[in-house]
């Protein structure tokens, strides 16, 4: 099993809230194999995930992202 860390920048295209961040940091961690989910200070639009690649992939969170109700997309692998 692969066991690398690895991140990803999801744009969520509008800056979260502060309450709006907390409540969708707590989905995304509940995905297993996500380490790190920390919003960007100079661009709190921008999302930055760690996480393990040989148990979740950046589609996962993604689309985690989406059913939430965000128009998020990936910005970098």
């Amino acid at each position: 099993m692969n066991h690398t860390a690895t991140d990803v920048i999801i744009d969520t295209r509008n800056p979260l809230s502060q309450m709006q961040f907390e409540e969708v940091a707590n989905q995304v961690k509940r995905i297993k194999g996500v380490i790190k989910f920390d919003q960007n200070q100079t661009r709190p639009g921008f999302i930055m995930v760690v996480y393990n690649a040989g148990q979740t992939r950046a589609l996962a969170i993604l689309n985690k992202l989406t059913r939430l109700g965000f128009n998020a997309s990936l910005v970098g692998i």
